[in-house]
């Protein structure tokens, strides 16, 4: 495949994967009988994961990833059941498409000498446990670090400090909450772990631009 992305030429041959950021200009060519996936990830926390999954990978927009098979896997679960539609909910596609881009961050292959798939699994503790009470010392002892340790390392390959994480993780689950619940703000803010609805109607403002309640009737 032949790309040309902000006006610069890129060459993709098979494997490997290309990120680019569609709001800027953008063309590609292709051979008959190429085929390819290719999902356009939105969302909260997208542009600073993909500044950080480039920077992970040294900055060209073409590369190849130590995690090709899992990430071929992962979309072919998403695109398979669309197929044969038995789309998974949102909360699945959300978790499918959150994995993705983990991979394409932190890979499959590292070991763990370099600490890099201790974040991996940090990550997952996160997530399962995002309407828990979970503390950085908690996440750090799962995963048999320091709390100072691991928070370096993590905001090292993330970007991110682990509270960071967990909080703009909780606000795209109270997202989902709001646009496909009944539940009230109030209720949705004791899900996601909050110990008010002021608190978290400060914390969602703050993220997101506007309050629970506008982004109930405009979700953006």
């Amino acid at each position: 495949m032949e790309l040309e992305l902000s006006g610069m030429p890129v060459l993709a041959a098979a494997g490997p994967v290309v990120l680019f950021d569609c709001r800027q200009p953008y063309k590609y060519t292709a051979s008959d009988g190429l085929e390819f996936i290719w999902p356009l990830f939105n969302g909260l926390n997208i542009r600073v994961f993909y500044r950080r999954i480039l920077q992970a990978h040294g900055g060209p927009q073409c590369f190849a990833s130590d995690a090709a098979t899992q990430l071929a896997q992962t979309l072919r679960t998403l695109l398979d059941g669309c197929a044969a539609g038995e789309r998974p909910n949102e909360a699945a596609c959300s978790q499918l498409l959150h994995r993705v881009l983990c991979l394409l961050l932190l890979g499959e292959g590292e070991r763990i000498s370099d600490g890099s798939d201790r974040i991996a699994q940090s990550i997952r503790f996160m997530n399962q446990r995002l309407c828990e009470p979970i503390s950085v010392q908690d996440v750090a002892a799962a995963v048999n670090l320091s709390p100072s340790h691991f928070s370096r390392q993590f905001k090292a390959r993330t970007g991110y400090s682990p509270y960071e994480y967990i909080v703009l993780r909780r606000i795209d689950k109270a997202k989902y909450l709001l646009t496909s619940t009944k539940q009230s703000v109030g209720e949705i803010a004791y899900v996601t772990d909050y110990n008010s609805e002021e608190n978290f109607s400060h914390s969602f403002l703050k993220h997101v631009g506007i309050s629970p309640g506008l982004f109930r009737k405009y979700p953006v």
